[in-house]
């Protein structure tokens, strides 16, 4: 061998030694030195204003928490937006929409995948069987890791309502997916079968305002997208009758069945627009209680329940979905039948009645808002983002351990 050669092969054993390494094998999570790890995050983001036309989602908070919160922990994060451009069109220009979202995406993620260590997609049930099975057959492909996080609670209804052959494909495809986070307990317990299910709950991590320190119902709070299925209609009438020092204020963006002529000559209700996402806690804090009589099909755990809780506002809301697992019935709110608006003031009329029991439910508000801050939650997905990394590591760069 000559010296030259000698040289060269020094050379090549000192780079292979500077290579990534993991580390941190006992750690709350792995992590790499060198390196961050990068996912490819494909999910719906909010834009910068609030609207009609900007339509704040779930969704699209929880695809701003996630970045946020991978951040903080190290991670690289490519996004590919799901959302759509504009709302409130005709059938035929949604669906048109739709296919034109779904080929940008598709492109975009097949693109961009080769050059990250794991895919992650937020995404509703409803369009799982269409893009969720696609990607993972890009995923295959490419060789990478995908992680699906299945918001709302109406998947089991969905999985249930496909024919013989979109159950084949989905049992075959993102339901293969290598970890499919749910929202819902119950949909865990539902798909317990699977071992790459999890339950991921919705989370926030609302840094609550200074209260008014009333200690009674006064000042009332509806927000949400106003979708009728939210139970605006239930809400509005139930505050018709309340005393004339109760009054409820309505905030959330108007959807295409939203019928603004109820707040006509309503006395007890007010529209008051559309919030940005980052205005809700201190209009929030404002407030004494939420109401939210919502019996929508794909209700799982609402963000503006979580953060009112986490601002320390009970809330009077209807019997369905997620909401019934994450209200805890008189420890932290009161449920009632859906589609009710005499329950929904039957319950108000409740919480003015009786004090200790509202004061109450404020403490309980709190404490169970504080099970759902997204610190404690992201430190689990960071867990299992980086055993899944770890695992893609082809066997040749991976590190020794002492």
């Amino acid at each position: 061998m000559t010296g030259k050669e000698s040289r060269a092969r020094a050379e090549a054993r000192v780079r292979r030694s500077l290579r990534p390494r993991w580390s941190g094998q006992d750690a709350p999570f792995l992590r790499r030195t060198l390196p961050a790890p990068s996912i490819l995050l494909i999910a719906p983001i909010q834009k910068t204003g609030a609207s009609d036309t900007n339509v704040v989602g779930g969704n699209k908070v929880t695809t701003d928490e996630q970045v946020r919160e991978f951040g903080a922990r190290g991670f690289e994060v490519d996004v590919i937006d799901t959302s759509g451009s504009v709302t409130n069109l005709p059938a035929w220009k949604i669906r048109a929409h739709r296919l034109a979202r779904f080929l940008r995406v598709a492109w975009g993620a097949a693109r961009k995948l080769w050059r990250s260590d794991v895919a992650f997609l937020i995404i509703g049930s409803s369009s799982a069987l269409s893009l969720a099975s696609f990607l993972w057959a890009v995923c295959k492909i490419a060789r990478r890791p995908l992680v699906l996080r299945v918001v709302g609670g109406d998947m089991m209804l969905d999985y249930l309502g496909y024919g013989a052959l979109a159950r084949w494909l989905a049992d075959r495809t993102w339901m293969r997916s290598s970890l499919v986070y749910v929202e819902t307990q119950y949909l865990h317990r539902g798909f317990d079968n699977r071992d790459n299910f999890k339950w991921l709950p919705g989370t926030r991590g609302v840094e609550a305002p200074a209260r008014t320190g009333r200690g009674r119902v006064e000042k009332l709070i509806f927000v949400a997208r106003l979708v009728m299925d939210k139970g605006l209609a239930e809400a509005l009438e139930a505050c018709r009758h309340l005393p004339e020092n109760c009054h409820l204020n309505v905030f959330g963006p108007g959807m295409s069945d939203t019928d603004f002529s109820l707040f006509e000559g309503h006395p007890r209700a007010t529209y008051g627009g559309v919030l940005d996402p980052a205005e809700i806690p201190g209009v929030l804090g404002e407030h004494d209680l939420l109401v939210y009589p919502s019996y929508y099909r794909s209700e799982g755990y609402p963000g503006a329940i979580l953060e009112a809780f986490q601002c320390g506002l009970p809330v009077v809301a209807a019997r369905t979905g997620g909401v019934s697992e994450l209200v805890e019935h008189e420890e932290s709110g009161l449920l009632v039948e859906p589609r009710s608006a005499a329950e929904v003031e039957s319950a108000i009329k409740r919480l003015l009645d009786e004090p200790d029991l509202y004061r109450r439910l404020c403490e309980g508000a709190k404490r169970r808002g504080d099970q759902f801050r997204s610190a404690d939650w992201y430190d689990r997905v960071a867990a299992d983002l980086h055993s899944l990394c770890r695992k893609q590591i082809p066997p040749g760069r991976q590190a020794k351990r002492p």
